[in-house]
């Protein structure tokens, strides 16, 4: 799954970086990019959840697990906790800061994104799956306060606030690929 995300967000970066921002960030955009995130995440869960009923109803132990032997519930349980839940929690959060984003960006006429941007940050964040979406807030947050304070210390006399429109979908590739460190770091953790 993590291929497929990460091909999907390097494909959507890609685009940022070649179309005119004129012509990129806008709220269509942006809905289109969200929206194509969801059917591919799902589609490819769904996908999953087909698969295991194929291996379970051809499987000498694991027919037992489906009907007529066990209720379908518990196949329908199995692929929800299995492979729906991190993306429907992180589909949550990921609107919830996006609808945060939208009523700041309301609240003082346009002044922190571009239009697209709180579509970015949804699709980061629901891209990058749960528990991820957390790192992907400490990772987006520590990248722009780094770049941030160098700009500051080069251009004492230009300071002024980056946008993070070219950070939100790198953010998200970074913490995708570095969830194995991230891993074997709460695995250490946890002892």
């Amino acid at each position: 799954m993590d291929i497929i995300i990460l091909v999907l967000l390097a494909v959507i970066f890609g685009m940022q970086s070649v179309i005119p921002k004129t012509r990129f960030a806008g709220k269509r955009n942006g809905f289109w990019i969200f929206s194509l995130a969801v059917l591919v995440v799902f589609g490819f869960q769904i996908y999953l959840s087909w698969k295991q009923y194929g291996i379970w109803k051809n499987d000498e132990m694991g027919k037992f697990l489906l009907p007529p032997h066990q209720n379908f519930d518990y196949f329908v349980f199995y692929v929800r906790s299995r492979f729906f839940n991190p993306y429907l929690l992180s589909l949550s959060f990921g609107a919830l800061f996006f609808w945060a984003a939208e009523y700041l960006h309301k609240k003082y006429d346009g002044r922190f994104f571009e239009p697209i941007e709180p579509y970015l940050l949804g699709t980061s964040m629901f891209a990058v799956g749960n528990p991820l979406w957390l790192f992907y807030l400490i990772i987006l947050l520590s990248i722009f306060l780094i770049i941030q304070f160098i700009y500051n210390i080069c251009y004492p006399l230009n300071a002024k606030r980056l946008s993070l429109y070219y950070l939100w979908l790198p953010s998200a590739i970074f913490t995708i690929l570095l969830e194995p460190v991230l891993r074997i770091y709460s695995n250490a953790l946890r002892i």
